[in-house]
C-alpha cells in the first residue's frame, strides 16, 4: 500500500493522544481519550498510545500474523504488562484508546475498529463505512450536555470494558473480541481517521464521507485535518456546533493500493 499520515494536537505545544504508523501493508490509528484528573499511570495516554501501536504494528505485519483480533489482544495484553509493576491498572482512569486498522493482502483488504474512530472503504459501488456507535449510543443514554467534559470522563471511566456501556483498548485483551472486523476484496482506496479528523462529516454535517475521501484523495490527510481547524475556528465559542472542546486531536491515514 501507499499510506499517507497527518496528526495534529488540539493546539500547539500540547501532548497529541492520537497515534498513527503502517507498514507497506497495515495502517492503525489510535485515538486516545482524554485523561481525567487520576489515572492510577505514571506513564499516561501518550505513552499508552505509542506502546500499542508499536506492538500493533508487530503483531498483523508478522509474515505468520493472526487476525487483526488476535493481533490486538496480544498488543493489549503486552502494554498491560510494560506497566502492570509500575501502575495501577485497575484505576478506572487507566490509558486506554480507540483502535482502527486494516491489512492489505493481494486483493483483500482487513479490516478492524474498535469504538468510535471512523474506517471509509473506498469501493466502485461507493464508500463503506464502518464506525463503532456504542459509545454515541451510552452516553446519548446519559442525556450528556455538551460542555460537561469531566462529568463525561467520570460516567465512561465508570462504564468501559463492561456490559452497560462500551468497549475499548485498556488493559483488558478481551476487548478485541467487541471490535467490528472483516474483509472486503478490491477495495480503492481507505481513509481511517480519529474521530477528530472525522468530525466534518459526524459532528458538523458539511461533507458526506464520499465528500471526506474524496477531500484525502485531492489534498492528503493535510487537506482534511486543515478544513476541519477551519471548520472549527469559524466557531470558536460552540454555538454553531454544540461540543465539549472547540477542537481535538486530529489523524487521517490514506492507503491506496
Amino acid at each position: 500500500m501507499q499510506v499517507s499520515i497527518a496528526s495534529e494536537p488540539i493546539k500547539a505545544g500540547s501532548p497529541n493522544l492520537d497515534w498513527a504508523g503502517a507498514t507497506d501493508h497495515v495502517a492503525v490509528v489510535l485515538d486516545g481519550l482524554t485523561e481525567g484528573a487520576a489515572t492510577g499511570c505514571v506513564h499516561g495516554t501518550a505513552w499508552y498510545v505509542h506502546q500499542l501501536g508499536a506492538r500493533l504494528l508487530l503483531h498483523a505485519g508478522a509474515r505468520d500474523a493472526s487476525p487483526l483480533a488476535a493481533s490486538l489482544s496480544h498488543a493489549i495484553s503486552e502494554v498491560a504488562e510494560l506497566h502492570r509493576n509500575t501502575c495501577d491498572l485497575s484505576h478506572q482512569g487507566s490509558p486506554c484508546a480507540t483502535v482502527t486498522m486494516v491489512r492489505q493482502r493481494e486483493r483483500q483488504l482487513e479490516y478492524l475498529v474498535l469504538s468510535d474512530s471512523p474506517l471509509v472503504i473506498d469501493l466502485a459501488d461507493g464508500p463503506m463505512v464502518v464506525i463503532d456507535e456504542s459509545e454515541k449510543v451510552f452516553s446519548a443514554r446519559l442525556r450528556e450536555q455538551p460542555g460537561d467534559l469531566m462529568q463525561r470522563i467520570h460516567h465512561q471511566q465508570l462504564h468501559r470494558n463492561t456490559s452497560e456501556g462500551y468497549w475499548i483498548a485498556q488493559h483488558d485483551p478481551a476487548a478485541a473480541n467487541y471490535a467490528i472486523t472483516g474483509t472486503v476484496d478490491d477495495a480503492r482506496g481507505a481513509l481511517l481517521t480519529s474521530d477528530g479528523a472525522a468530525l466534518l462529516v459526524t459532528d458538523y454535517h458539511e461533507l458526506t464521507w464520499e465528500q471526506l475521501l474524496h477531500l484525502g484523495y485531492t489534498e492528503g490527510p493535510t487537506g482534511i485535518i486543515g478544513a476541519t481547524r477551519k471548520a472549527e475556528a469559524s466557531d470558536p465559542d460552540r454555538v454553531k456546533w454544540p461540543r465539549y472542546k472547540v477542537s481535538d486531536d486530529a489523524t487521517a491515514v490514506l492507503c491506496r493500493p
